[in-house]
């Protein structure tokens, strides 16, 4: 339902394209200042009915009471009345636009203006004025008995389709704690809840999740031939169940750490196991795990949902099986992940990222191999192949261009507030280049691995409420195919 909401979005967009403000708030300073240098002595937040304002002002580039230049960088002999350009890139206003950034990237809020009043001489006040998001979410989820959605469209069975819920509110208490969740039923079902403390403690600097889950799957990917899924459509194929904790750190306002302990229990059946007794490690018709995965990021993104400009460094590591619990599973995963965005020109942007992952030893069960073709983790124009192995190294560049800028449909006076009044969108038309390489040495009939792979084409990427992102994309490959798919969640 979430999906189908997105593509009603898309097609009646086109008739709210003459209405249109500024998408998220602005950054607005005055005409002129008459001083080098102000001093932020002040803040006040507005707009927050629910959000504690701690949570706000803790996402500033500075800090209240910091003096700020307002010079341009690299301009000598300016008089004494400085005036503001949008390119002017002093200190006052940089600060400014990733502060308001930084407090958007919370997810908590639909707007963001962040402004200044003068209160004497060069000390100034620093205004924010917030307006929230909608926290309470309630709706139906859409699972496809499918390895994906493009696959299922090329056969389009209906009875192929688990129906759901999905609760979630994103900011109890005002400190954007987080409690979800999401169920499901049909040929495969599923139930899991969670709960997200963001910041605990005197320095607010680290945050807890813990949560738990179980699957029953009726559509599992058992292998591959000629990189085509080999799959076994049939009830209770593969069950799971799982529980985790993670310990979130932030040392600096672009610094983010991450530990994670997972518990796993999966099992398949007897049917799946007849036809790949080598499924789970050791051949094992089940396995327990206890794991630990750990991560460094580095975070400059001026946007988490749909970022043009900044960039993201993320270096990790994934233990799974610790031997506590039983030593049958024992395998070790570590990579590199890094985006880089930057803007071209007016409405031109680039966007370039790579990731590498290994792991130690080689021909690792089916069940924990890496995989190239899902999730994060994929090429474009490679939706109806698997490529699955023991490493994988991949990178994917676009250059887009800003077909129609982020904008909110004007609402009727007095209802500015309203959350569900102002529909936000933009179209980005995008130019984009990928290529692979996925390692698995003990792999027979599989041409595609262990070889370099490419695409290119053509895409449309639709940005809609509430970070919801549609892509349409037209691919070539290097393998000699050709076709249009769908996508959702960022390209890069």
């Amino acid at each position: 339902m979430k999906k189908t909401i997105i593509c009603i979005a898309l097609f009646s967009a086109g008739i709210l394209l003459s209405n249109a403000q500024n998408q998220d708030g602005a950054v607005i300073l005055p005409d002129s200042i008459l001083y080098d240098h102000v001093v932020m002595a002040e803040c006040k937040v507005t707009g927050n009915k629910l959000t504690k304002e701690w949570l706000i002002v803790r996402e500033l580039d500075f800090k209240i009471g910091d003096t700020l230049s307002i010079r341009y960088k690299g301009k000598k002999g300016l008089s004494s009345t400085l005036r503001f350009a949008p390119a002017d890139s002093s200190e006052l206003r940089l600060r400014m636009r990733y502060s308001r950034e930084n407090i958007i990237n919370t997810k908590l809020f639909l707007t963001v203006n962040l402004s200044m009043e003068q209160m004497e001489g060069n000390q100034y006040r620093l205004l924010i004025d917030v307006n929230e998001r909608h926290y309470w979410w309630l709706f139906p989820v859409v699972k496809l008995n499918a390895p994906n959605l493009n696959e299922w469209l090329r056969d389009i069975d209906l009875r192929d389709v688990s129906m759901g819920l999905y609760f979630s509110h994103n900011n109890l208490f005002g400190t954007s704690q987080q409690a979800s969740l999401v169920g499901y039923i049909g040929k495969s079902y599923a139930v899991a809840l969670g709960y997200r403390i963001p910041w605990i403690g005197k320095g607010r600097k680290t945050g807890l999740t813990f949560g738990a889950g179980y699957q029953n799957l009726y559509t599992v990917e058992y292998g591959s031939l000629e990189n085509k899924r080999l799959i076994m459509y049939h009830a209770n194929s593969l069950q799971s169940a799982s529980i985790f904790g993670v310990v979130n750190i932030r040392p600096g306002l672009y610094n983010y750490g991450t530990i994670k302990f997972t518990g796993q229990w999966v099992s398949i059946s007897d049917s799946l196991y007849s036809l790949d007794s080598n499924f789970l490690a050791k051949g094992k018709q089940e396995n327990y795990s206890a794991s630990i995965y750990a991560d460094f990021a580095y975070d400059t993104r001026n946007s988490k949902s749909y970022p043009l400009i900044g960039s993201y460094l993320r270096i990790y590591a994934n233990k799974v099986g610790l031997g506590m619990i039983s030593k049958v599973v024992d395998y070790f995963f570590y990579g590199i992940d890094f985006h880089f965005y930057q803007r071209l020109g007016k409405r031109w942007y680039l966007a370039e990222m790579f990731k590498l992952e290994n792991s130690s030893g080689e021909d690792h069960p089916y069940y924990y191999q890496v995989n190239m073709t899902q999730k994060k983790d994929f090429l474009r124009g490679y939706d109806l192949y698997t490529l699955k192995g023991d490493q994988m190294y991949f990178f994917r560049g676009n250059v887009k261009y800003e077909l129609v800028k982020p904008n909110v449909k004007k609402v009727k006076e007095g209802q500015e507030k309203n959350k569900f009044k102002a529909l936000q969108y933009a179209f980005y038309l995008n130019a984009f280049a990928d290529a692979g390489y996925c390692v698995n040495e003990f792999t027979e009939n599989n041409p595609y691995n262990n070889k370099m792979l490419l695409s290119w084409g053509l895409g449309l990427d639709f940005v809609s409420y509430y970070d919801m992102v549609l892509r349409f994309e037209y691919a070539f490959t290097s393998i000699g195919t050709n076709g249009f798919f769908i996508g959702f969640g960022m390209p890069i």
